[in-house]
């Protein structure tokens, strides 16, 4: 599978979107594509689709594209090196030769034109550090340079100096031919204001607004449409006015309305520019959080100081207070409180001490610390978050389809209704003027002495220009940039627009026990065994040091506490949801839940019923043969904030629901402890899906909230899966919301935030439908001067976006 990203240039509207779109699905064979207007980018998904091809399907639809990147499935073992000291082909051959023969590299190749190397490698293997020592002992230099991130943030901004200066130069001129105009309407003749209007409105129209006649007349060309093609003709009329004039025809000169127009809609481009720039400005915020330069270990163990671009997986860093960490990594060394607020949204600074792991970006305070480098690159957890935020401002709101369906139609439906405009005036002058006299009693811009073409022009150039199709394509696109930026700022990272939109309808939440209401990290409290305790943690610690379930390593860490050495397993099988069986020294041994060995056969002693109602987790063990060895019961606390939290969701009206694999009565416990609705026990990771049917299938909107790895199919299976505080490897979680905390107000807190952002969604698409159908009338019955309907045009695009800004200041706590 590979996705494909490409930068769009040249559209202006939510109709041009549309037209790339269709075009791409049409004739990119097998491949989906979604172009999205406000971040002006297509992604197109597919197993064949040539990135060439694609972007010539873009420019023979009238626009351009360039690549942002491609991504493929297994991509990143992958690498290309930039290699310093060549200077000829046995040059390249040695460096070849030499990267090959270092343990984990699968294949290398090396071009002497471009002086880079590119490598096939195993990463579990072999570390950049390794093959740049390789090479440099061959006498030449690897280069290790990790690209930082950029968004379209600059490209915005370059748009914005542009659109402000094509601005600034179009009201320079149009603004004293503005004036000029008044002037003669009043009464004060100028003399030649013909001469005048025409030769200052040409530079206006058609070489400062260059870009939208360019734009409307491709779209032409292309038997398409597009707002540029009502602003084409709205001005190529009025300019044509000037022009019949100046040819002696008695008929209303119109040529300076024109440049009034282009005037009006170049300032409503500006201000929609730097609209858009700020909805997404929530990622150049991520951006320049990045830490610029790191301090490293050297071989000799001295401090040398490297661009953070530079860092390798392996390098140990040395990070004194007040600095910010270079990238993601493990601490070595050291005891501190980090500032995590850019990642987590909490002010509060967390504890991190030996074994934690730190994130890039964020800033150290108090001791100095010792850091393994872990990830570097795009792998970091801040270049995850910007991609995630990225990708999410890319994919479309479902409700979008229907402002699409009406965009699509929008503009034929306008040039039909502006034709019928400008036939009704210049067939029925009678009627027109009736209404004209009756206007120009309450508006000054109303002439009831024009003649019948001069009035026909007057109205359908109007009802051309106040036409906006852009406000409905950026009514669903900018609210979703806005909060999934806000959302990335609290530490909640919504994958995509469909996922943002179901998440307002939850009215079920399905939480998992372990690790999501509990903190994951359980410790031993009991230990029932007729064996020495030693031998009995010898024998459940041997196998469960092979499973990853937090109760397993809990049971290993407390059995490596009290000295104990584990003994190597045989026939090791891993049962989900159940336990882990292996044999140990001969004897074959199950460790599981009671519910495994009650399957078994084995009786189950009170004691287990005594742990449950005390809100302990069991963990028994036994023999192939039914033989009792003992068991283990250990105590996780729950959360802070947890009940607090579930509180919150059932005075939304949401139901709460707890899934787990531990025994009826610790499930009970914790249950009535945090007050939620209804609980489910014994679960397998099977059962659990199972159960999730279940409510969907009693029209329940489901909430899945639970780890992002160990919870997947769950996850899948839920109308929204919310994973929850999995550490930095966001990537690879199967859901559709993931909390960077570990905290359950996460929750409480994306469900309102898609229920604010949606609120967002139809306040736009209702002003932008309203203003439509109020204001095409209006035009029509020769009611708006054609400038006033141009600025009602340009009004109307960025009322949408700033409404959508609004948002940043909505509380979701």
């Amino acid at each position: 599978m590979k996705k494909v990203i490409l930068d769009l240039k040249g559209m202006t509207c939510a109709s041009c979107a549309l037209t790339i779109e269709k075009a791409l699905n049409k004739k990119s064979e097998g491949a989906k594509a979604v172009v999205n207007f406000a971040v002006e980018r297509a992604v197109i998904e597919g197993e064949k689709i040539d990135p060439d091809q694609l972007i010539s399907i873009v420019k023979n639809t009238g626009y351009d594209a360039s690549l942002i990147k491609v991504e493929e499935e297994n991509a990143d073992t992958k690498k290309t090196y930039k290699v310093n000291g060549m200077t000829c082909a046995s040059c390249a051959a040695t460096v070849e030769k030499t990267l090959k023969k270092v343990a984990g590299v699968e294949n290398a190749s090396v071009n002497i034109a471009t002086e880079r190397a590119t490598v096939v490698i195993d990463p579990h293997i072999v570390s950049e550090r390794e093959m740049a020592k390789a090479v440099s002992n061959a006498g030449y230099e690897l280069v290790i340079s990790h690209e930082k991130q950029t968004s379209r943030e600059d490209d915005f901004s370059q748009r914005m100096k542009t659109a402000k200066l094509k601005m600034i130069w179009a009201w320079a001129i149009t603004g004293p031919l503005a004036i000029m105009m008044i002037v003669d309407m009043v009464g004060m003749k100028i003399p030649y204001f013909d001469w005048i209007s025409v030769i200052v409105a040409f530079p206006v129209i058609f070489i400062i607004g260059y870009a939208p006649i360019r734009s409307g007349l491709v779209a032409i060309i292309h038997r398409g449409t597009n707002m540029d093609v009502l602003i084409l003709l709205g001005v190529m009329a009025s300019f044509a006015t000037g022009i019949l004039t100046l040819m002696g025809m008695k008929i209303a000169d119109y040529s300076a309305v024109g440049a009034m127009i282009m005037g009006f809609f170049l300032i409503g481009k500006y201000l929609e520019t730097a609209a858009k720039g700020k909805a997404s400005e929530a990622i150049k915020k991520l951006l320049q959080m990045s830490a610029k330069n790191a301090r490293i270990l050297d071989d000799d163990g001295k401090e040398i100081e490297i661009p953070t671009e530079s860092l390798a997986v392996g390098d140990i860093m040395v990070v004194k207070p007040a600095e910010q960490i270079p990238t993601d990594g493990v601490i070595l060394d050291g005891d501190t409180t980090i500032d995590e607020s850019m990642a987590t949204g909490e002010s509060i600074p967390a504890r991190r001490t030996v074994g934690d792991e730190v994130i890039g970006s964020t800033v150290n305070q108090l001791g100095t610390i010792k850091v393994r480098v872990t990830r570097v690159g795009e792998d970091t957890f801040l270049s995850q978050v910007i991609k995630l935020v990225d990708e999410a401002q890319g994919t479309k709101v479902p409700i979008q389809a229907f402002a699409d369906k009406i965009v699509g139609i929008f503009v034929p439906v306008v040039l039909i209704t502006a034709a019928a405009v400008f036939i009704f005036w210049l067939l029925n002058p009678s009627a027109g003027h009736g209404i004209m006299v009756w206007a120009s009693s309450f508006l000054p811009w109303v002439n009831p002495n024009l003649d019948a073409l001069s009035a026909a022009i007057f109205a359908a150039v109007a009802t051309l220009v106040i036409a906006c199709p852009c406000a409905l394509g950026l009514a669903t696109p900018t609210a979703l940039m806005v909060g999934s930026g806000k959302g990335a700022s609290e530490g909640i990272l919504i994958r995509s627009g469909e996922a943002l939109q179901t998440a307002k309808d939850v009215d079920t939440v399905v939480f998992d026990k372990t690790g999501t209401i509990t903190s994951g990290t359980p410790h031993v409290t009991d230990i029932e065994s007729e064996m020495e305790e030693s031998e009995f943690l010898k024998m459940v610690g041997s196998i469960e040091s092979y499973s990853e379930h937090p109760l397993g390593k809990a049971i290993v860490k407390y059995a490596q506490s009290k000295g104990v050495k584990f003994e190597k397993i045989e026939n090791l099988l891993v049962r989900p949801g159940l336990g882990i069986e292996g044999i140990v020294s001969g004897r074959k041994i199950f460790v599981g839940s009671p519910h495994l060995a009650s399957s078994k056969g084995i009786t189950i002693p009170s004691s287990v019923q005594k742990y449950g109602t005390e809100g302990k987790t069991v963990i028994m063990a036994f023999e192939e043969n039914g033989k009792y060895l003992g068991m283990i019961a250990l105590a996780d606390t729950v959360k802070d904030g947890a009940h607090e939290a579930i509180k919150a969701l059932k005075e939304l009206g949401i139901n709460t629901v707890m899934l787990t694999g531990d025994n009826e009565f610790t499930a009970k416990s914790v249950a009535h402890q945090m007050e939620i609705d209804d609980v489910r026990y014994n679960l397998l990771p099977s059962d659990k899906i199972k159960e999730i049917k279940k409510l969907q299938s009693l029209s329940k909107i489901v909430a899945m909230v639970g780890d992002g790895i160990n919870d997947a199919p769950s996850l899948k299976q839920a109308n929204v899966g919310i994973a929850i505080g999995t550490g930095t490897d966001i990537a690879k979680e199967a859901s559709d919301i993931t909390l960077v905390k570990g905290d359950l107000w996460g929750v409480v807190k994306a469900i309102k935030l898609s229920k604010v952002t949606f609120q967002k969604i139809r306040q736009n698409l209702f002003w932008a439908f309203f203003y439509n159908v109020v204001a095409i009338p209006l035009a029509g019955i020769g009611l708006l001067h054609p400038v006033i309907a141009e600025i009602a045009m340009a009004s109307s695009s960025v009322n949408v976006v700033t409404n959508s800004l609004r948002l940043k200041k909505r509380s979701i706590d």
